[in-house]
């Protein structure tokens, strides 16, 4: 009987490790932190730029979009900032993107997180997107207070059949009104491993074979 729940009891963590397992997928300049000019064009106070990009830039495409600094240690316009000094936005219905260099492979989980800003004195306005061969992820999470960041995320499960293998891997960041501002991109695939699901049957038999002797023995016992 304690063989049977250890057995059980290994099955179980086994199977909660491996699903909990996830590759990183490469994102060029995640955290916006590669920059055309230092310090950025156009100042807006002190510590603090900014720069407009159209085009290609360090692998994102902007439109409507650029380059943002808010200062360290300032509070005009932030509290803080996720990961390095500079973030990028996207005005109006301005977008960024980025198409990752791998593709929809079967039996694969692909997951967006990224943070999204809800600037003092503009409001939250971001919104961002995982496209699959085109189609149309949307990222959800909750709404950051103002001058805070917020991580908002979009998956995509490719099962053995599924119709996306091979499609394209896009990452969509949106503005939904004056300004959206984001930044730490990050992407992740996840496999099952090999040896899940027979490790979840080998933990469910040893559970019942437990709970089946467990009865057996109870009504023998009466």
């Amino acid at each position: 009987m304690r063989l049977l729940r250890i057995l059980a009891f290994s099955s179980l963590c086994v199977l909660f490790a491996s699903v909990a397992f996830a590759d990183s997928i490469p994102v060029s300049d995640p955290s916006f932190e590669t920059l055309p000019n230092s310090p950025l064009s156009s100042p807006c106070g002190t510590g603090c730029s900014y720069q407009y990009e159209t085009g290609s830039f360090d692998g994102w495409t902007f439109t409507d979009g650029g380059l943002f600094q808010p200062g360290q240690g300032q509070t005009i316009y932030f509290n803080s900032i996720p990961d390095g000094s500079t973030v990028a936005f996207a005005n109006g219905s301005g977008s960024i993107s980025q198409m990752l260099s791998v593709t929809v492979q079967p039996d694969t989980t692909y997951t967006l997180e990224v943070d999204l800003g809800r600037r003092k004195d503009l409001g939250f306005a971001g919104t961002a997107e995982l496209l699959i061969g085109g189609q149309i992820f949307q990222a959800s999470g909750v709404e950051p207070p103002s001058g805070d960041w917020s991580t908002y995320t979009a998956t995509f499960t490719c099962d053995s059949n599924c119709s996306q293998v091979g499609d394209s891997i896009e990452i969509m960041l949106l503005s939904s009104g004056l300004q959206g501002d984001f930044d730490n991109v990050r992407m992740f695939s996840s496999v099952p491993e090999p040896a899940t699901i027979s490790m979840l049957m080998l933990g469910l038999i040893g559970l019942a074979a437990f709970g089946w002797r467990r009865k057996h023995s109870a009504l023998v016992a009466g």
